[in-house]
């Protein structure tokens, strides 16, 4: 007699395997790709006074996008990045550098004769020129960092240094 078709154990068999293939496979199957984290363009953001007014500035891959006057200045930061630069020029004496993490709130800043005001939507923080004892934060240091390194920035003015702050990322 000519066999026709398959046997009831050879088909088992056959559902066994695949079963075990797709069991396998349901985690490839099931898992979504990761998004690719979007780049940030590096920039940053100046706040600085100018014959008694006060502008803000931002830049971003090297090309200016905004400079105009305003009481206070508004830092958006940009989504997705981790790590700012802080950095001070003045006033009174007020030369001061630090690493923030994770700034997520829009901040208003005020650059006034002796300090610098932050304010957020819940908190506000004044960073004063008698806060800054720190060999390390001396005008010295300041003008170095914002020839070398900053030096199309308007706080350094070609030299001709403006009191303010720079945010950069």
């Amino acid at each position: 007699m000519v066999k026709r078709g398959f046997s009831l154990a050879e088909a088992l068999v056959v559902m066994a395997i695949i079963s075990i293939f797709f069991a396998a496979a349901t985690k490839i199957i099931t898992t979504r790709p990761k998004p690719k984290i979007q780049v940030n363009p590096h920039g940053y953001f100046e706040c600085y006074k100018l014959g008694g007014t006060q502008y803000q500035r931002s830049v971003r891959e090297q090309l200016e996008i905004e400079n105009k006057a305003a009481n206070p200045c508004t830092f958006i930061p940009p989504a997705g990045t981790a790590f700012f630069g802080l950095n001070t020029y003045g006033p009174g004496g007020l030369y001061h550098s630090s690493f923030e993490p994770n700034i997520n709130n829009a901040l208003k800043i005020t650059v006034g004769t002796n300090s610098i005001t932050f304010q957020s939507d819940t908190q506000s923080y004044v960073l004063n020129a008698d806060d800054t004892a720190d060999n390390n934060d001396t005008e010295y240091n300041a003008k170095l960092f914002f020839e070398a390194i900053y030096s199309d920035s308007m706080i350094y003015n070609g030299g001709a240094y403006n009191e303010g702050i720079m945010i950069s990322w």
